[in-house]
Parts: structure tokens; sequence; C-alpha cells
């Protein structure tokens, strides 16, 4: 069984694996799941702006768990992901680990959403990596979310998709992969109100994606 001793990229998982990134246009998946217009009526919108505008301020001197603890958990926690017994629980910096092709991937994601019992994770179905300043990061975070990601096909081995998204600093990143192919968003800067809202409503959507195409029926 081989091992890889050095830094992964994406290139190197691309070519490793024999993986093929698309357009983001040309993947379904993300674009649908892209296009949202959840209800986000709930939300103080001054409580939200005052967020917003600390990170706007601030963000790109965070480290990775103050941009953690002081901006990212608040935006996870608008998406409302109330957990659903066995459907999904939310978990975090957990290992996960799978041989794929030969290779041995072992990854700790940030933040995840899976079916679990308690502290057992059973299928992932969104692996959230890489909380990294804009200045002076040495990981590729595509890379990291792709190594996740094939550990979580390989580790549910149902032959459905894995979403998933990145973060460097302000930017946002939303992923999806389907068997050897995957697609990348634009860049949402969560500084930014507009896009702000985007990603509390993309997040929300997930919800619904769970219960309409990745639970087992």
């Amino acid at each position: 069984m081989a091992t890889k001793k050095f830094q992964w990229n994406e290139g190197l998982v691309m070519d490793t694996f024999g993986l093929s990134r698309l357009n983001s246009q040309a993947m379904p998946l993300l674009t649908d799941w892209l296009m949202t217009n959840e209800d986000l009526s709930d939300i103080d919108p001054h409580y939200l702006e005052k967020l917003r505008s600390r990170a706007e301020a601030e963000v790109d001197a965070w480290n990775e768990e103050e941009l953690k603890m002081r901006y990212l958990s608040f935006i996870v926690d608008f998406a409302n992901y109330t957990e659903k017994d066995r459907e999904y629980r939310i978990y975090f910096e957990r290992p996960i680990s799978a041989e794929v092709e030969g290779h041995k991937i072992n990854v700790v994601v940030d933040f995840m959403i899976a079916q679990g019992v308690r502290d057992y994770v059973k299928k992932p179905y969104f692996c959230f990596h890489e909380y990294k300043r804009e200045k002076k990061y040495n990981d590729d975070p595509i890379a990291q979310v792709l190594l996740a990601m094939l550990a979580a096909q390989e580790h549910n081995k149902n032959n459905k998709p894995i979403y998933g998204a990145y973060i460097i600093g302000k930017n946002w990143h939303f992923m999806t992969m389907e068997n050897k192919n995957f697609a990348i968003s634009k860049s949402f800067d969560c500084t930014q109100q507009d896009d702000l809202y985007c990603i509390i409503s993309i997040l929300r959507k997930f919800k619904h994606i769970i219960k309409t195409q990745l639970l087992d029926k």
C-alpha cells in the first residue's frame, strides 16, 4: 500500500485519484445547490450586521481558532442544523480515514454533517474544511476537502455525491463531488451583506438535500 509522505495539493490529488474538475456551470449538483430562496426572516438583522461588521474589520487578523469561534460558528448556527436523531448530526474536528485505490487517506474534518449516533460517524454528507487566514497559509484547502470527500465516498459506499466547502479568510467556496468529477463555486465574501445571506441560505438548503437526495430510502 502506497503512503504519501509529502504535501498534497489539488493537482496531485487529481492526478493520483484520476479526478476531473468541471466548470461550476457543468455540474448541476452544484448549480442547483447554489440556487436558493430559503426563508431567512427568523434571523435578527441587527445581530447579523454586528457580526458582519466585526468580521469586515478584523477577519484578516484572526487566526484559525479566532475565525471559527468569533464568526464561523455563528454562521453555522444561523443555518439551523437541528439534529434529527439518526438522519444527520453535526460533528467538529472528527477524523475520517479510508484506503482509496491503494492510498491511505487520513484527514481531520473541521466541521462535518453526517448520519451518526452520538459519537459514531456513520455516513458523511458534508465536509467543511480549512479555516485558514488569508495570509501565510501552507496547506492547499482544495486538496484537503478533496481528500475528505474521497474518504467519505469510500466510507459510504453508496455512489451518492459528497458536498463540501472551504474557507480562506473571508472567502467561502462550496464544492460538490460525484464519482470522479468535482466542481467549485465562485467565492462568497462573508463580510459582504448580500454574500453573507447567500451563504446562510446555501447552508440551510443542504438540509433539504439531505432529506431528499442523500438519506437511504
